[in-house]
């Protein structure tokens, strides 16, 4: 009965090291995978950022060189929407980047 109690003891043993093993890998995927979702959102926000700053770059043009502005101010009509735009894309990629470093 006691050879028969020991490999019951081992396998346990196997089992329980198999079980935690196990619990790690699914923690740290769990953990790559959050990372990723955040780096991918980051991504997309730097972009959405980037098409704002080609179309605040058109609507200057447009206001100086085709409807002959003198100049153009953050307070302007179109532009103002546009920078507010930035400014909010701006404090979403700096919060999703202070997300990434709490998951390092």
């Amino acid at each position: 009965m006691s050879f028969w109690k020991g490999v019951e003891d081992i396998f346990n043993q196997g089992v329980s090291i198999s079980k935690e093993a196990f619990d790690k890998a699914k923690e740290k995927a769990k953990e790559l995978g959050d990372k990723g979702v955040i780096k991918l959102e980051i991504t997309q926000l730097e972009r959405e950022a980037s098409k704002k700053s080609l179309e605040l770059g058109r609507k200057v043009y447009e206001l100086l060189v085709k409807e002959g502005k003198n100049t153009v101010s953050k307070s302007t009509p179109g532009i103002k929407d546009l920078i507010e735009d930035l400014k909010d894309l701006e404090a979403r990629v700096d919060k999703k980047e202070k997300e990434l470093k709490k998951l390092q």
